[in-house]
C-alpha cells in the first residue's frame, strides 16, 4: 500500500526545511568571529588576508564583498545589533506621541489638539 498524499507531502517538507539556510546565517556568523576579524585589522593584516584564512579554515562561508560590508557594517561603523527585548526599554504608547509632538518644529497653521477645551464647547 503506498503512503498517502499529505504524509509524503509532509515528509518532504521536512527535509525541505532542514536544507533551507536561516536568511541572517551569515550574519549571525560574521558576529561570531567579528572579535578575531578586529584583532587581526588592529594587527595590520589586510581584510583580503583575514578573509581569505576564515574562508580556507570554514570559519565563514560567504564571498568576499559580503565579508567586506559585515566588516564596514560592524566594525567600522562601530554599529552593533539591535539590543534584544530584555534589554531594551519600553516605553508607554503615550510617552511615544508626546515625544514624537516635542521634537518635531512646530509649523505655522492649524495645530490639533484631541483634549476638547470645555469652553470651546459651550
Amino acid at each position: 500500500m503506498s503512503k498517502r498524499y499529505t504524509e509524503e507531502l509532509a515528509e518532504w517538507a521536512g527535509k525541505r526545511a532542514k536544507k533551507k539556510r536561516r536568511q541572517d546565517a551569515v550574519a549571525v556568523a560574521f558576529l561570531a568571529v567579528k572579535a578575531n576579524v578586529r584583532e587581526a585589522m588592529e594587527a595590520g593584516y589586510a581584510l583580503t588576508t583575514i578573509y581569505e584564512h576564515m574562508h580556507e579554515t570554514g570559519r565563514i562561508k560567504c564571498s568576499y564583498e559580503t565579508f567586506r560590508r559585515h566588516v564596514k557594517r560592524y566594525i567600522k561603523a562601530g554599529s552593533t545589533p539591535l539590543p534584544s527585548a530584555d534589554q531594551a526599554k519600553v516605553e508607554p504608547t503615550e510617552q511615544k506621541a508626546k515625544s514624537k509632538q516635542e521634537k518635531q518644529p512646530k509649523k505655522g497653521g492649524f495645530e490639533y489638539n484631541a483634549t476638547p477645551n470645555k469652553e470651546d464647547l459651550i
